[in-house]
């Protein structure tokens, strides 16, 4: 791959983490909020949206840190 096209690639990876964080911050001090039904009554699902977004952006994160220790090794 092209030096350019894997610098806007990584790039594109740092500002989804950024973005993804910033989504689960919102859910978790309440500026955003999802409700769901729930045996019948509706309920905050709020944190359950935000540790989804915290776990896609971890996964992302080990993505540039694995690519990192790859790279920094030469292979």
């Amino acid at each position: 791959m092209p030096q350019a096209s894997l610098n806007a690639l990584l790039i594109a990876y740092q500002s989804e983490i950024a973005w993804l964080i910033a989504q689960a911050e919102e859910f978790e001090t309440g500026q955003r909020k999802v409700t769901g039904k729930i045996a019948g009554q509706e309920v905050d699902i709020s944190s359950n949206y935000a540790a989804e977004y915290r776990h896609k952006a971890g996964n992302m994160q080990a993505i540039l840190e694995a690519y990192d220790l790859l790279h920094a090794r030469g292979v």
